[in-house]
């Protein structure tokens, strides 16, 4: 049976689903509770468990959290980085970030890297909201009146549908069907490996462009690191099972900068997995009727420009602050959508060009793209770092360069 709605208004008694209990999904649960809601989270994993690899969170992420009052606990649980690096394989700087100088210094947060089910866990530890796992969403219908569909036969008629089920989203198909991600021609390989790294490795990320390869990666604490790389696809189809990934990742890598040649000699080949890289073309619209995307389901993007998880945790703050400051749905998420898609859709964008940049295949190409990187002033780099931590979608909240990212 339907429950009774609140009159199209979104008040303390409108019933949030949110469909997908990962990083977006769980800081709009919170997000929503400082707010006096109570959403219930829809989770299509069984359990919560210590899966998956690393995440590096950039500023702006780490200001949204800060906002929620889970900041230090991630710097705690986590890594702060004090600089990062791109580096030629010969072991050329590129370019170097240091972070003190411009992140910390001028925001307050530099850079984290951190296990994406730790970060999981401080958000769940967070949350009061329940939080039903094992709950695959298949369809969500009519969304004026949303009914969302799972996998076990459960149906639920909440008054709002909040779509955080990621990058392949069943919800995404009640505000624009029929849209499907889209390939760059690679494959992502990632790990989380033990690994004793030197003192002066214990606080840096790194990455490497290669020809045809990227790799790197950042500490996780002394003694794991949060390691990827990516290779063409049918590179990755003559390799035969995890053994030969790790046997060939060590004999393409064994001559790279530290300290990518004994990450990649530590590598335990059931540790290591694969995916797709792919994203989400723009989409004309994010919400439809009751029913809203975020993260990964609104604008699924590649790793290069390493924003997947900071653009869902911005969306997830912005979403539930607009559902506060509006009255019904229509105009909540009209304010949400202005807010967080221009600068969400043009960090995919920049994502994909980097992708571009990063899994260039000829040797000429490579050698072409990290001369010019490394002529680029540096003073350009910080100009951008600073745009792009200035412009978080902090609601409520002064922001130095405001407007959304081009």
């Amino acid at each position: 049976m339907r429950r009774t709605r609140s009159n199209g208004r979104v008040d303390a008694a409108t019933d949030v689903a949110i469909v997908g209990g990962g990083i977006c999904g769980l800081t709009a649960a919170i997000a929503l509770e400082r707010r006096g809601r109570e959403p219930t989270v829809y989770e299509a994993a069984s359990e919560y468990r210590p899966i998956g690899a690393g995440l590096l969170l950039q500023t702006n992420a780490l200001l949204v959290l800060e906002r929620l009052g889970v900041a230090d606990r991630v710097r705690e649980t986590g890594v702060p980085l004090g600089d990062s690096a791109i580096r030629a394989p010969d072991g050329r700087a590129l370019k170097r970030f240091d972070l003190g100088r411009v992140e910390r210094a001028e925001f307050g947060h530099g850079f984290v890297a951190i296990h994406r089910a730790d970060l999981q866990k401080i958000l769940l530890d967070e949350l009061d909201a329940t939080v039903r796992t094992g709950m695959e969403c298949t369809a969500v219908t009519d969304a004026d009146r949303p009914t969302v569909r799972f996998a076990d036969g459960t149906r639920v008629s909440p008054d709002v549908v909040v779509g955080a089920d990621g990058i392949h989203s069943a919800v995404r198909d009640a505000v624009v069907p029929d849209v499907r991600p889209r390939s760059l021609d690679g494959v992502c390989y990632r790990a989380v490996v033990d690994v004793d790294l030197p003192e002066r490795h214990r606080d840096r990320g790194l990455e490497v462009w290669g020809e045809g390869s990227y790799t790197g990666g950042a500490p996780l604490d002394d003694d794991r690191f949060y390691w990827f790389a990516t290779v063409s696809e049918s590179t990755a189809a003559e390799l035969d099972g995890s053994r030969a990934v790790v046997a060939a990742f060590r004999e393409r890598f064994g001559a790279f900068p530290a300290p990518i040649p004994s990450v990649v000699d530590a590598l335990d080949p059931d540790d290591v997995f694969a995916t797709e890289l792919e994203d989400v073309p723009a989409l004309d619209r994010w919400s439809r009727g009751s029913v809203v995307l975020a993260g990964d389901a609104a604008h699924g993007m590649l790793p290069f420009a390493g924003q997947g998880a900071a653009q869902s945790i911005e969306d997830g703050l912005a979403l539930a602050d607009a559902v506060d400051r509006h009255g019904d749905p229509a105009a909540a998420f009209e304010t949400y959508e202005a807010e967080r898609k221009p600068r969400a859709d043009g960090v995919r964008a920049e994502s994909r060009r980097l992708g571009r940049l990063g899994t260039v295949q000829s040797s000429l190409g490579a050698r072409l793209r990290n001369l010019a990187v490394g002529l680029v002033p540096a003073s350009i780099f910080r100009r951008f770092r600073r745009r792009r931590a200035s412009r978080t979608t902090l609601p409520d909240a002064a922001v130095a360069d405001g407007g959304p990212d081009a």
